[in-house]
């Protein structure tokens, strides 16, 4: 999806509550604008970017459930 979205365009295109985009998100990385109305947008796009940064790769998610259950024996 391309183009600019309010908050709530942008948390029902990342799939959370407004209230977790603008707590949690917002506060955490994710680009924005804030117009000088109080208006808060961003670009579809950036919401692709900051989620991008949060992907689990399944292998390295087995890895370090090995390592830590390793540790734990000892």
């Amino acid at each position: 999806m391309d183009g600019w979205g309010k908050i709530r365009q942008a948390a029902q295109y990342g799939g959370v509550s407004e209230r977790t985009l603008r707590g949690d998100w917002l506060k955490n990385g994710l680009k924005h604008s804030r117009l000088p109305s109080g208006t808060i947008l961003t670009k579809f796009e950036w919401i692709d970017e900051y989620l991008e940064k949060f992907v689990v790769n399944e292998n390295q998610t087995d890895q370090l459930v090995d390592e830590v259950m390793k540790e734990l024996k000892r």
